[in-house]
């Protein structure tokens, strides 16, 4: 039986709810019909159009962040296996199978904005939690480096 030495998901983190954006939605709506009414009706009814095309393109752009925040990844640290499933908002998926005994965990400096966090494994390399703060990465890099050694420990005991 394998054992299970982590599974853990990590989801992109959303400040905005639901909930919060129809609010925020319908706020915007109301001052922008209050600011085109006005304008209406001094005779600049153009600007009236211009409002409704601004609340559509900022819902839009709304929708659009929404989805990407729909992508998620799920880490499995089993007993020989260690298993990266990237889920997509299309509903496809991206699976890889490494080796945990020869996984390292790294975060990448490249530039003082862009660490990624990898898990390499002998000609592998994975980036995991791209949508994650550096401070979440680093939490989440001492997570898997704490399976991974009791992983390795537990392995050693049992021979």
């Amino acid at each position: 039986m394998a054992n299970i030495f982590l599974d853990l998901t990590i989801l992109p983190y959303r400040s905005l709810s639901k909930k919060g954006f129809r609010n925020l939605m319908i706020v915007v709506c109301t001052i922008f019909f209050s600011i085109g009414v006005f304008f209406w009706a001094i005779g600049a009814w153009p600007v009236f159009g211009f409002l409704g095309l601004d609340v559509l393109l900022l819902y839009y752009a709304f929708k659009i962040n929404y989805k990407d925040g729909e992508i998620f990844e799920n880490l499995k640290i089993l007993n020989s296996k260690l298993i990266v499933t990237r889920f997509f908002p299309s509903g496809k998926y991206q699976t890889w199978n490494l080796q945990p005994y020869w996984t390292k965990v790294e975060i990448l400096n490249k530039s003082p904005n862009d660490q990624k966090l990898v898990l390499i494994s002998k000609e592998k390399v994975v980036m995991l939690g791209s949508f994650l703060n550096l401070s979440d990465k680093k939490k989440l890099k001492e997570k898997i480096n704490k399976a991974l050694g009791n992983l390795k420990y537990n392995n050693g005991n049992q021979s």
